[in-house]
């Protein structure tokens, strides 16, 4: 084998070794905190939410139609603030990374969410969210869909005729604060 093909081999194999290596940030976070017994994971199929069809126009409808599920993290625990706060971080630090665009920020009463999104405003594909209060309780979501516009979003969301309330139930009972840890602090 001649030096020069031997050395286009080991270049090729080493791009083809980087661009496999690349992962998205925000997964390897959902991945290890999964792991985690500091978190809880809660999956929120798309289900849970029916919307009035026949008010939707046929992009809105096939925009709302890819979306399956919604992923949170629940960070529970409470006993290390310091550690609490520095979990946060690095969320936070991975939704303002430049993968992500900001979408909209809220405060209200003490709760800071941020939205963002990677993809297009006229084609998104990931729509994540952090939210937090003054003591850094924090939930990170992840939203997947196929060229999503968010325009269709908030179309779909003035138009929902009901919501599943065993489904919700079991949500917010997952969400509430846990007695063993109310009673530590």
């Amino acid at each position: 084998m001649s030096k020069k093909l031997y050395n286009i081999l080991i270049i090729s194999s080493l791009l083809l070794l980087i661009t496999a290596c690349k992962t998205d940030p925000l997964e390897d976070y959902f991945v290890q905190a999964t792991e985690s017994p500091d978190y809880f994971v809660v999956n929120i199929p798309a289900s849970i939410i029916s919307f009035d069809e026949d008010q939707l126009d046929p992009k809105t409808l096939k925009d709302v139609h890819s979306i399956k599920k919604m992923n949170v993290l629940v960070y529970k625990n409470n006993f290390k603030p310091a550690k609490k706060q520095a979990e946060f971080e690095k969320a936070h630090k991975i939704i303002n990374s430049k993968h992500f665009k900001t979408l909209t920020k809220i405060n209200n009463k003490g709760y800071e969410v941020v939205f963002s999104y990677q993809g297009k405003p006229t084609g998104i594909d990931e729509i994540v969210f952090l939210g937090k209060d003054k003591n850094y309780n924090f939930v990170i979501g992840m939203l997947k869909g196929k060229d999503v516009n968010v325009n269709s979003i908030a179309k779909a969301l003035k138009h929902i005729k009901k919501v599943d309330k065993s489904q919700a139930e079991s949500v917010i009972e997952i969400l509430k604060p846990n007695r063993e840890t109310e009673s530590a602090k």
